[in-house]
Protein backbone atom coordinates (compact mmCIF):
# COMPACT_ATOMS: atom_id res chain seq x y z
CA UNK A 1 0.00 0.00 0.00
CA UNK A 2 1.37 3.53 -0.88
CA UNK A 3 -1.11 6.17 -0.60
CA UNK A 4 -3.31 8.24 1.93
CA UNK A 5 -6.27 9.82 2.19
CA UNK A 6 -7.24 13.03 3.68
CA UNK A 7 -10.72 14.70 4.08
CA UNK A 8 -12.03 18.00 5.30
CA UNK A 9 -15.35 17.71 6.52
CA UNK A 10 -17.09 20.72 7.12
CA UNK A 11 -20.33 22.33 7.21
CA UNK A 12 -20.53 24.38 4.16
CA UNK A 13 -17.66 22.40 2.40
CA UNK A 14 -16.33 19.01 1.59
CA UNK A 15 -13.14 18.44 0.46
CA UNK A 16 -10.84 15.34 0.25
CA UNK A 17 -7.07 14.50 -0.84
CA UNK A 18 -5.49 11.96 -1.97
CA UNK A 19 -1.67 11.74 -0.92
CA UNK A 20 1.28 9.69 -1.67
CA UNK A 21 3.13 7.43 0.96
CA UNK A 22 5.42 10.84 2.06
CA UNK A 23 2.10 12.33 2.37
CA UNK A 24 2.58 15.12 -0.49
CA UNK A 25 -1.22 15.45 -1.85
CA UNK A 26 -1.28 14.62 -5.22
CA UNK A 27 -5.26 15.25 -5.88
CA UNK A 28 -7.76 17.13 -4.57
CA UNK A 29 -11.75 17.17 -4.61
CA UNK A 30 -13.72 20.26 -3.20
CA UNK A 31 -17.83 19.56 -3.25
CA UNK A 32 -20.43 21.12 -1.06
CA UNK A 33 -20.89 19.20 1.96
CA UNK A 34 -25.21 19.38 1.68
CA UNK A 35 -25.02 19.26 5.47
CA UNK A 36 -28.90 20.40 5.43
CA UNK A 37 -29.77 16.66 3.73
CA UNK A 38 -28.28 14.42 7.23
CA UNK A 39 -25.91 11.82 7.84
CA UNK A 40 -26.57 9.23 5.78
CA UNK A 41 -26.61 11.78 2.24
CA UNK A 42 -22.94 13.43 3.70
CA UNK A 43 -21.58 9.86 3.98
CA UNK A 44 -22.52 8.34 0.76
CA UNK A 45 -21.62 12.02 -0.52
CA UNK A 46 -18.35 11.44 1.63
CA UNK A 47 -17.48 7.98 -0.35
CA UNK A 48 -18.40 9.29 -3.59
CA UNK A 49 -16.16 11.95 -3.08
CA UNK A 50 -13.52 9.47 -1.60
CA UNK A 51 -13.73 7.38 -5.32
CA UNK A 52 -13.31 10.43 -7.16
CA UNK A 53 -10.40 11.81 -5.89
CA UNK A 54 -8.69 8.70 -5.95
CA UNK A 55 -10.07 8.39 -10.01
CA UNK A 56 -8.72 12.07 -10.48
CA UNK A 57 -5.29 10.06 -8.78
CA UNK A 58 -5.42 7.25 -11.45
CA UNK A 59 -5.49 4.94 -8.18
CA UNK A 60 -7.48 2.24 -6.79
CA UNK A 61 -9.02 1.54 -3.04
CA UNK A 62 -6.78 -0.78 -2.18
CA UNK A 63 -3.69 1.12 -2.84
CA UNK A 64 -4.53 2.87 0.25
CA UNK A 65 -3.51 2.56 3.71
CA UNK A 66 -5.51 4.82 6.13
CA UNK A 67 -7.56 7.97 5.71
CA UNK A 68 -7.72 10.28 8.00
CA UNK A 69 -10.80 12.55 8.57
CA UNK A 70 -11.23 15.90 10.40
CA UNK A 71 -15.10 17.50 10.81
CA UNK A 72 -16.32 19.84 13.74
CA UNK A 73 -15.82 18.92 17.58
CA UNK A 74 -17.65 17.25 19.69
CA UNK A 75 -16.38 14.05 18.79
CA UNK A 76 -14.44 10.85 19.56
CA UNK A 77 -11.14 10.29 17.73
CA UNK A 78 -10.24 7.33 19.75
CA UNK A 79 -13.69 5.68 19.37
CA UNK A 80 -14.45 6.99 15.91
CA UNK A 81 -17.99 8.36 17.23
CA UNK A 82 -19.29 12.15 16.31
CA UNK A 83 -21.38 13.41 19.00
CA UNK A 84 -23.30 16.35 17.87
CA UNK A 85 -21.39 18.86 16.03
CA UNK A 86 -24.01 22.43 15.58
CA UNK A 87 -23.13 22.59 11.94
CA UNK A 88 -24.08 19.13 10.78
CA UNK A 89 -27.42 18.87 11.63
CA UNK A 90 -28.65 15.45 12.86
CA UNK A 91 -25.40 14.39 13.81
CA UNK A 92 -26.26 12.53 16.88
CA UNK A 93 -23.79 9.83 18.20
CA UNK A 94 -22.91 8.69 14.33
CA UNK A 95 -19.83 6.00 14.58
CA UNK A 96 -18.01 7.65 11.63
CA UNK A 97 -15.43 5.77 11.65
CA UNK A 98 -16.51 2.58 11.95
CA UNK A 99 -19.08 3.41 8.95
CA UNK A 100 -16.44 4.91 6.97
CA UNK A 101 -13.99 1.90 7.26
CA UNK A 102 -16.75 -0.63 6.30
CA UNK A 103 -17.63 1.02 3.63
CA UNK A 104 -14.77 1.89 2.16
CA UNK A 105 -12.43 -0.77 2.91
CA UNK A 106 -9.85 1.08 4.20
CA UNK A 107 -9.24 1.93 7.97
CA UNK A 108 -10.46 5.34 9.17
CA UNK A 109 -9.05 7.33 11.84
CA UNK A 110 -11.04 10.76 12.63
CA UNK A 111 -10.27 13.82 14.80
CA UNK A 112 -11.32 17.32 15.96
CA UNK A 113 -10.33 19.88 12.80
CA UNK A 114 -8.75 22.44 14.31
CA UNK A 115 -6.75 19.49 16.24
CA UNK A 116 -5.77 18.08 12.78
CA UNK A 117 -4.59 21.63 11.38
CA UNK A 118 -2.47 21.94 14.53
CA UNK A 119 -0.95 18.87 14.00
CA UNK A 120 -0.19 19.33 10.24
CA UNK A 121 1.27 22.33 11.41
CA UNK A 122 3.62 21.03 13.56
CA UNK A 123 4.25 18.34 11.13
CA UNK A 124 4.92 20.45 8.10
CA UNK A 125 3.65 23.96 8.81
CA UNK A 126 5.07 26.83 10.96
CA UNK A 127 4.95 24.67 13.97
CA UNK A 128 7.40 22.54 12.86
CA UNK A 129 9.69 21.08 15.72
CA UNK A 130 7.76 22.62 18.54
CA UNK A 131 7.07 20.84 21.70
CA UNK A 132 4.83 23.05 23.27
CA UNK A 133 2.04 24.98 20.90
CA UNK A 134 -1.62 26.34 20.35
CA UNK A 135 -3.25 26.39 17.10
CA UNK A 136 -6.12 29.08 17.03
CA UNK A 137 -8.51 29.54 14.08
CA UNK A 138 -10.98 32.31 14.36
CA UNK A 139 -13.20 32.52 11.22
CA UNK A 140 -17.13 31.37 11.64
CA UNK A 141 -16.39 29.99 14.72
CA UNK A 142 -13.15 29.42 17.02
CA UNK A 143 -11.50 26.05 17.61
CA UNK A 144 -8.19 25.52 18.65
CA UNK A 145 -5.65 22.48 18.77
CA UNK A 146 -2.68 21.69 20.95
CA UNK A 147 0.49 20.05 20.90
CA UNK A 148 1.67 19.03 24.54
CA UNK A 149 5.15 17.72 24.89
CA UNK A 150 5.91 16.76 21.52
CA UNK A 151 2.03 15.00 21.09
CA UNK A 152 -1.36 16.00 20.16
CA UNK A 153 -3.87 16.22 22.93
CA UNK A 154 -6.68 15.06 22.48
CA UNK A 155 -8.20 15.02 26.25
CA UNK A 156 -9.74 11.91 28.24
CA UNK A 157 -12.57 11.67 25.53
CA UNK A 158 -11.25 13.31 23.03
CA UNK A 159 -12.98 16.56 23.25
CA UNK A 160 -10.28 18.98 24.33
CA UNK A 161 -9.30 22.28 22.05
CA UNK A 162 -12.90 23.96 22.28
CA UNK A 163 -11.45 27.20 22.91
CA UNK A 164 -14.56 28.73 21.50
CA UNK A 165 -16.60 27.70 24.28
CA UNK A 166 -14.96 29.17 27.39
CA UNK A 167 -17.35 31.65 29.03
CA UNK A 168 -16.02 34.88 29.28
CA UNK A 169 -18.76 36.77 29.73
CA UNK A 170 -21.35 35.01 31.72
CA UNK A 171 -25.15 35.71 30.56
CA UNK A 172 -23.67 37.43 27.41
CA UNK A 173 -25.14 36.60 24.13
CA UNK A 174 -26.08 33.38 22.85
CA UNK A 175 -23.80 30.83 21.24
CA UNK A 176 -24.69 27.93 18.99
CA UNK A 177 -23.66 25.82 21.97
CA UNK A 178 -26.18 26.68 24.09
CA UNK A 179 -24.68 28.51 26.49
CA UNK A 180 -24.18 32.22 26.75
CA UNK A 181 -21.08 34.45 26.59
CA UNK A 182 -18.66 32.41 25.01
CA UNK A 183 -15.88 33.43 23.52
CA UNK A 184 -17.13 32.21 20.22
CA UNK A 185 -20.35 34.23 20.54
CA UNK A 186 -17.91 37.23 21.34
CA UNK A 187 -15.28 37.26 18.58
CA UNK A 188 -15.90 35.13 15.80
CA UNK A 189 -17.16 36.13 12.72
CA UNK A 190 -20.78 35.04 13.30
CA UNK A 191 -20.51 37.19 16.45
CA UNK A 192 -18.49 40.45 14.24
CA UNK A 193 -21.63 40.28 12.15
CA UNK A 194 -24.71 39.93 14.76
CA UNK A 195 -22.98 43.18 16.25
CA UNK A 196 -23.22 44.98 13.30
CA UNK A 197 -26.35 43.74 12.88
CA UNK A 198 -27.30 45.14 16.14
CA UNK A 199 -25.80 48.40 15.84
CA UNK A 200 -27.54 48.85 12.38
CA UNK A 201 -30.83 47.88 13.53
CA UNK A 202 -30.10 50.15 16.85
CA UNK A 203 -30.18 53.13 14.13
CA UNK A 204 -25.95 53.98 14.16
CA UNK A 205 -24.43 56.30 12.03
CA UNK A 206 -22.55 53.96 9.84
CA UNK A 207 -21.66 52.90 6.24
CA UNK A 208 -22.57 49.45 7.09
CA UNK A 209 -26.27 50.78 6.77
CA UNK A 210 -28.28 49.52 3.85
CA UNK A 211 -25.89 47.08 2.33
CA UNK A 212 -27.75 44.71 -0.53
CA UNK A 213 -28.32 41.48 0.36
CA UNK A 214 -29.01 38.38 2.66
CA UNK A 215 -27.24 38.57 5.89
CA UNK A 216 -25.61 41.51 5.36
CA UNK A 217 -23.44 42.98 6.75
CA UNK A 218 -20.96 40.01 7.80
CA UNK A 219 -17.77 40.25 9.20
CA UNK A 220 -16.50 41.25 5.53
CA UNK A 221 -18.21 43.93 5.11
CA UNK A 222 -17.22 45.13 8.85
CA UNK A 223 -13.54 44.33 8.26
CA UNK A 224 -13.81 46.76 5.30
CA UNK A 225 -16.14 49.29 6.75
CA UNK A 226 -13.62 49.84 9.62
CA UNK A 227 -10.63 49.85 7.21
CA UNK A 228 -12.42 52.76 5.05
CA UNK A 229 -12.26 54.62 8.82
CA UNK A 230 -16.06 53.49 9.99
CA UNK A 231 -16.31 54.12 13.78
CA UNK A 232 -19.37 51.76 14.16
CA UNK A 233 -17.33 48.81 12.33
CA UNK A 234 -13.97 50.03 13.93
CA UNK A 235 -15.54 49.60 17.45
CA UNK A 236 -17.13 46.01 16.65
CA UNK A 237 -13.76 44.77 15.77
CA UNK A 238 -12.31 46.19 18.87
CA UNK A 239 -14.95 45.01 20.98
CA UNK A 240 -13.74 41.25 19.46
CA UNK A 241 -10.93 41.82 19.72
CA UNK A 242 -10.43 42.46 23.54
CA UNK A 243 -12.98 39.80 23.91
CA UNK A 244 -10.38 37.63 21.81
CA UNK A 245 -7.15 38.24 23.74
CA UNK A 246 -9.10 37.74 27.10
CA UNK A 247 -9.78 33.58 25.68
CA UNK A 248 -5.90 33.89 24.60
CA UNK A 249 -4.86 35.07 28.00
CA UNK A 250 -6.64 32.18 29.53
CA UNK A 251 -4.84 29.68 27.11
CA UNK A 252 -1.51 31.25 27.77
CA UNK A 253 -1.97 31.25 31.83
CA UNK A 254 -3.44 27.38 31.53
CA UNK A 255 -1.22 25.71 29.17
CA UNK A 256 2.00 27.93 28.79
CA UNK A 257 2.69 27.57 25.17
CA UNK A 258 5.91 28.17 23.46
CA UNK A 259 4.18 29.19 19.82
CA UNK A 260 0.79 30.41 18.96
CA UNK A 261 -0.16 30.20 15.76
CA UNK A 262 -3.16 31.96 14.87
CA UNK A 263 -5.34 32.42 11.69
CA UNK A 264 -8.39 32.10 10.41
CA UNK A 265 -10.67 34.92 8.12
CA UNK A 266 -11.25 36.95 10.71
CA UNK A 267 -7.42 37.85 11.39
CA UNK A 268 -7.34 39.06 8.28
CA UNK A 269 -8.11 42.61 9.96
CA UNK A 270 -4.88 43.07 10.91
CA UNK A 271 -3.59 45.29 13.28
CA UNK A 272 -7.44 46.32 14.08
CA UNK A 273 -8.52 43.45 15.63
CA UNK A 274 -4.87 42.31 16.47
CA UNK A 275 -3.92 45.83 18.71
CA UNK A 276 -7.06 45.05 21.42
CA UNK A 277 -6.35 41.41 20.85
CA UNK A 278 -3.06 42.03 22.27
CA UNK A 279 -3.52 44.52 25.34
CA UNK A 280 -5.99 42.27 26.34
CA UNK A 281 -4.19 38.97 26.23
CA UNK A 282 -1.37 41.16 28.38
CA UNK A 283 -4.10 42.12 31.10
CA UNK A 284 -5.01 38.58 31.36
CA UNK A 285 -2.14 36.80 31.53
CA UNK A 286 0.74 36.25 33.98
CA UNK A 287 4.34 37.98 32.43
CA UNK A 288 5.98 34.59 33.09
CA UNK A 289 3.22 32.53 31.33
CA UNK A 290 4.56 34.89 28.21
CA UNK A 291 7.83 34.50 28.57
CA UNK A 292 9.58 33.65 25.36
CA UNK A 293 6.00 33.56 23.70
CA UNK A 294 5.87 33.88 19.79
CA UNK A 295 2.27 34.11 18.11
CA UNK A 296 2.94 33.49 14.31
CA UNK A 297 0.46 33.03 11.51
CA UNK A 298 -0.02 29.73 10.35
CA UNK A 299 1.77 28.50 7.37
CA UNK A 300 -0.46 25.82 5.13
CA UNK A 301 -3.34 28.14 4.11
CA UNK A 302 -6.53 26.68 3.38
CA UNK A 303 -5.06 23.29 2.96
CA UNK A 304 -4.08 23.09 6.74
CA UNK A 305 -6.78 20.75 7.80
CA UNK A 306 -6.49 18.15 4.57
CA UNK A 307 -2.51 17.89 5.01
CA UNK A 308 -3.63 17.27 8.70
CA UNK A 309 -5.84 15.11 8.27
CA UNK A 310 -3.13 13.01 5.50
CA UNK A 311 -0.57 13.24 8.43
CA UNK A 312 -3.19 11.83 11.20
CA UNK A 313 -3.77 8.63 8.81
CA UNK A 314 0.19 8.31 8.08
CA UNK A 315 0.53 8.73 12.06
CA UNK A 316 -1.99 5.45 12.80
CA UNK A 317 -0.93 3.43 10.68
Amino acid sequence: MNGFIGIDLGGTQLRVAVADARGTVKSVIRVDTEARRGPDHVIDHIVETIDRALAKSKQGRRGVAAIGIGLPGPLNGATGMVYSPANLPGWHNVPLGKILTRRTGIRTFLEHDASLAAFGEWRRGAGKGRRHMAYVTVSTGIGAGFILQGQLYRGAGGIAGELGHIVIQPGGPLCTCGNRGCLEALASGTAIARMARDAVAGRARTSLRGLEGPNRPDARDVNQAAKRGDAVARRVLDQAGTALGVGLGTLVNLLNPELILLGGSVMKAGGLIRTPMKASMKASSWEAARGGLRIVPPALGQDVGLIGAVEWARDNV
